[in-house]
This record gives structure tokens, C-alpha cells and sequence, in this order.
């Protein structure tokens, strides 16, 4: 490798990232809020009907006790 090309990039490396700064921290922060938003909009849909569907089976379940024996 080239010594400009190797002491370029090693130069590169050593400046400040766009996320190096206050803001971009904020920036970092709020992306990493909205992806746990995400999953657990996700996480508590499936929560509801996994509910929806054990309060269901409770209800058909207790029907049939109580009626049939």
C-alpha cells in the first residue's frame, strides 16, 4: 500500500464522526427510542391477541363446564 494512501486514511480514522457531536448523540438516542416503540408496538400486538384468544378459550371453556356437565 502507498505510504499517502496508508497515512490518508489512517487520518480519516482520527476525525470526529457526524455522531460525535451533542446532537448527533440526541440524533443516536431518538433512533434507538424508536426502534424499541417499534418492537414493542410489534411485541404487545401479538401480547393482545395471545390475550384475545386465552380469554376466549376461558369463556368457551367454562361455558362448557358449567352447561354440558
Amino acid at each position: 500500500m502507498n505510504v499517502l494512501a496508508l497515512t490518508a486514511s489512517a487520518a480519516l480514522l482520527q476525525l470526529p464522526g457526524p455522531l460525535d457531536s451533542t446532537l448527533g448523540t440526541v440524533f443516536l438516542a431518538l433512533v434507538g427510542f424508536l426502534v424499541v416503540l417499534f418492537v414493542g408496538r410489534i411485541v404487545l400486538s401479538i401480547a393482545w391477541r395471545l390475550a384475545l384468544i386465552a380469554a376466549f378459550a376461558a369463556g368457551v371453556f367454562l361455558l362448557v363446564t358449567t352447561y354440558l356437565v
